[in-house]
């Protein structure tokens, strides 16, 4: 078979003809079609069509070229060569076990009855079902997964025992034909996904794979105990054929994923060097990817992705207690690490973890910033100083409509606003305050994430304050009074813009910015409500990585970006032995890192909360909110203290003169 396979492709084709890029090109062979440079041969003398998708060796093209079986392609291929391999024992072998492989298949395929139930409730389809050809055999009380090799041929079985140890078991191994740590299960039937996703998948079992396919994603898994030179070799020959691309490392979220994907990264290093690598982490609460599937979750979308060697860093953070252990692991690994961005995260990462200045980490990790050229960039003459000083005449400056808070805080482009608060304190009721006074009288564009309220609803607040009355009474005012309604949207529409969609992370913000960008003159303000529904914080690294990018978000799209926040339970009115407090800056949920990177800090609760205020008290402030201005890049007053009242008549807040508490 080895003899076959390495046939040269060049010499088989006479078509194909030499490219600059050491490439061989021409129309292609197996669908046809008039472009002359859609067929590629690789230097590893495998092909790829970026018209049909068709891949493979030589074998692969003549079964697409003349539409015939492997058995049939091997004969011509034989023919066409002058070789006589068809006639081996070897070859007799490997056909005969295939025969009796499908022959096996169609059996079993007859008891899936037995197990469809059990299928479906680990949430595959019979679409799914029927093109993995899943079957169950009655004598061994298991059901059968069929493995394929790249040229669908029925190789080998793994096998899902319901009685007795082990619950999984592969065939064995077949010299030439299978081998369990080379084999990568469902290559087939992952393929064609590939051009779309850019993103080959690697899980650790086939019902992950699976899962994964079944949404459309491309998945393989590894059937020995971890992967193998032999699997990163396959997986990069995959993935050249497609610009871009990426793989991704798929571990089960039991705790053990450390050494695979140690092991996984030093075999990518070494053998693929030039593939990306990342590595999905799955959420809490799901095991793997079949859990999520079942669960109703996204893969592709509800997966934080992390750079495979920030993972291993943190990996390294969480086995270690010790810190000195943690500074000489990790000390050692960042030298094998080459991409200055990843660097720069994990120095980031660390200066959070060991309380440290960047600064401090970064000598220690022997990190340079920037060349000597871009350097010399940085250095600004007295000059180009006042120039930028002198520019600023001419800067514009947003306020929220509120007087006294517009005395104390205005906000200009590239700002980042946070407003914390505790659930039910009313932080999305303000925030449409502001962006009714941005949309209505600032006549700036906002684009609006909401990522736990639906559209409607926010509308019908909106309209409840333009209109004065009470949110519930909205619907009838609209059938009431069609003309002035009609008045709203137009005043609206042109303005503001909401994306209702839950789970984003900033990623997909930016690509909705940018797309509206391309709509309307330019988004002035992007608020999102809020930070703890954002997709890509499940871990208390990666949210703190998230809201460092915050301020990366308003600068390269230069907007005001406006992000709600809940406040942690310390923070949300009690503290220990029931005493009540103010929120601080500290109590923002999370890490604290979104606090930090606000240039412009909001805290915002109920002062009716206040345990030590009097029954009378209580019903008197029962409509008050407190708003404190705890962080400011620019205070214009000494003023940090307002009080906002909630009129439920007209749905409308409006500040008054802060008493004392």
């Amino acid at each position: 078979m080895d003899v076959i396979r390495g046939k040269s492709l060049v010499e088989y084709i006479p078509e194909l003809k030499l490219q600059s890029d050491g490439t061989y090109r021409c129309a292609c062979p197996i669908h046809g079609g008039h472009n002359d440079t859609a067929f590629v041969v690789y230097p590893d003398n495998r092909y790829y069509c970026f018209g049909c998708h068709s891949s493979g060796d030589i074998i692969r093209y003549v079964m697409g070229r003349d539409g015939c079986s492997f058995e049939t392609a091997i004969h011509t291929l034989c023919d066409d060569f002058g070789l006589t391999i068809s006639d081996t024992d070897e070859y007799r072998e490997h056909s005969s076990i295939v025969q009796r492989n499908d022959e096996w298949i169609g059996r079993m395929r007859k008891e899936l009855p037995t197990v469809v139930d059990y299928l479906h409730k680990r949430g595959l389809t019979d679409e799914t079902i029927e093109a993995y050809q899943l079957g169950y055999s009655d004598k061994l009380k298991a059901l059968t997964i069929p493995m394929f090799d790249e040229w669908h041929r029925p190789v080998a079985f793994l096998y899902r025992f319901f009685e007795g140890k082990p619950k999984y078991k592969n065939s064995k191994n077949v010299k030439g034909l299978f081998t369990k740590g080379e084999f990568l299960f469902g290559l087939p039937q992952a393929q064609k996904n590939l051009k779309e996703t850019r993103t080959l998948m690697l899980a650790e079992g086939a019902f992950d794979c699976m899962s994964a396919v079944q949404q459309g994603n491309c998945c393989v898994a590894y059937c020995g105990i971890s992967i193998t030179k032999s699997h990163v070799e396959r997986i990069k020959g995959m993935l050249k054929t497609v610009e871009n691309s990426k793989v991704v490392l798929c571990p089960d979220n039991d705790g053990k994923a450390s050494k695979f994907v140690r092991r996984a990264r030093d075999l990518f290093k070494n053998h693929a060097p030039k593939t990306v690598v990342k590595v999905a982490v799955i959420p809490d609460g799901y095991k793997d990817f079949n859990d999520m599937l079942i669960g109703g979750k996204d893969i592709a979308a509800d997966c934080i992705y992390l750079p495979i060697d920030l993972y291993v860093v943190m990996e390294m953070i969480a086995e270690e207690e010790d810190r000195e252990v943690q500074e000489r692991n990790i000390l050692d690994y960042v030298r094998t690490v080459g991409n200055p961005v990843v660097l720069q995260d994990i120095a980031e990462l660390l200066a959070r973890t060991w309380g440290k200045g960047i600064d401090v980490v970064k000598a220690l990790l022997n990190l340079k910033d920037d060349t000597t050229e871009e350097k010399l960039k940085d250095i600004a003459s007295a000059t180009d100083s006042f120039r930028a000083l002198e520019s600023l005449r001419d800067e514009e400056y947003f306020g929220v409509g509120f007087p006294n808070i517009d005395k104390a805080a205005k906000f200009k482009r590239k700002n980042v606003v946070i407003l914390g608060a505790a659930s039910n304190s009313g932080k999305t009721e303000n925030l449409l305050e502001w962006i009714l006074y941005w949309t209505v009288k600032l006549r700036k564009t906002v684009l609006f994430f909401s990522l736990e309220m639906p559209k409607e609803d926010i509308m019908k607040i909106l309209v409840a304050k333009i209109v004065q009355t009470r949110r519930y009474e909205v619907p009838e005012y609209i059938r009431q009074h069609p003309d002035t309604y009609g008045l709203i949207k137009d005043k609206l529409e042109q303005c503001l813009y909401i994306v209702d969609k839950p789970g984003l992370t900033l990623d997909g913000m930016e690509e909705y910015v940018n797309l509206m960008n391309t709509r309307v003159q330019g988004v002035d303000i992007v608020a999102v409500d809020y930070f703890q529904k954002m997709r890509g914080r499940d871990t208390i690294a990666a949210e703190e990585l998230m809201a460092e990018r915050t301020k990366d978000f308003a600068k390269k799209l230069n907007v005001l970006f406006v992000v709600l926040s809940q406040l942690s339970k310390a923070g949300q009115g009690k503290e220990q032995g029931g005493k009540w407090h103010e929120p601080e800056q500290k109590d923002l949920r999370g890490s604290g890192a979104i606090g930090d990177s606000g240039d412009y800090v909001f805290l915002l609760w109920r002062r009716a909360l206040d345990s030590t205020l009097s029954p009378l008290d209580k019903e008197k402030y029962k409509y008050d909110s407190m708003i404190k201005l705890v962080k400011a890049r620019e205070r214009r007053s000494e003023d940090e203290l307002f009080t906002l009242v909630y009129n439920p008549a007209t749905s409308r807040l409006s500040e008054k003169v802060t008493e004392g508490m």
